[in-house]
């Protein structure tokens, strides 16, 4: 069975962890996986001791499946993560000439509509906000205005060009943020059901280690397979 159809039978019961009781990973969840999977094999070997002892056998055939399943939400939750940081690298890099275009942009508005009251109101208030989002709306609205009301920048000249340059500026930016922000936060989306799916596999796995130390106390051997690492 794939990682994908583990999730899908898992999906469910993971969802269906409360939010308050998550416990979050203290380790890479890859070395976290491995060490279960070698768990179940080691349980799978001792299933008659466990169940004799009053281990429910279930929890055993479990673990596998459900570390599958969180093998599977980690692997999104990366790809999610890393496309994130990438979209923030290129804002950082994109976002300094968004911000001096629309300075520019203020500065030769302001003389251009200088005699218009109306008009430069409308530029001041565009002065106002001072946010990445403020910068990604101010963009278009410029681009906007001028387009609006040409004559008085071509009486100085302006790059009318310009105002497209600004509409496409302000488009790709708002896309850029929005994945540089992420849709997932850290308490929300593919992070939140990788954790419930930690809670739960370690919840089974503590089980099978604590039926496995009380089990094999009196054999080292067997009794390492059960010690945590």
């Amino acid at each position: 069975m794939s990682f994908n159809e583990n999730y899908e039978e898992w999906k469910e019961l993971i969802e269906a962890v409360p939010d308050g009781e998550v416990k979050l990973p203290n380790q890479p969840i890859d070395d976290f996986a491995a060490s279960c999977e070698t768990l179940a094999i080691e349980a799978q070997h001792d299933k008659e001791a466990l169940t004799g002892a009053g281990l429910d056998v279930k929890i055993i055939d479990e673990v596998t499946p459900l570390t599958g399943a969180l093998r599977y939400i980690q692997a999104n939750w990366m790809s999610e993560f890393r496309a994130r940081q990438e979209a923030q690298k290129e804002w950082q890099q994109q976002s300094p000439e968004a911000y001096k275009l629309r300075d520019d942009m203020l500065h030769h508005f302001t003389f251009a509509y200088r005699k218009d009251n109306n008009l430069l109101q409308k530029v001041r208030r565009l002065r106002e906000g001072s946010s990445n989002a403020d910068m990604i709306q101010d963009l278009i609205e410029l681009a906007v205005l001028g387009e609006n009301n040409p004559q008085p920048l071509g009486t100085i000249n302006f790059d009318m060009p310009v105002l497209q340059e600004a509409k496409k500026l302000s488009h790709s930016l708002s896309e850029l943020l929005a994945q540089a922000n992420g849709t997932a936060e850290e308490g929300g989306g593919n992070k939140l059901l990788r954790d419930k799916a930690y809670t739960l596999l370690y919840k089974k796995v503590q089980e099978i280690r604590e039926y496995g130390r009380y089990v094999f106390w009196k054999n080292d051997e067997r009794l390492k397979k059960y010690i945590k690492a």
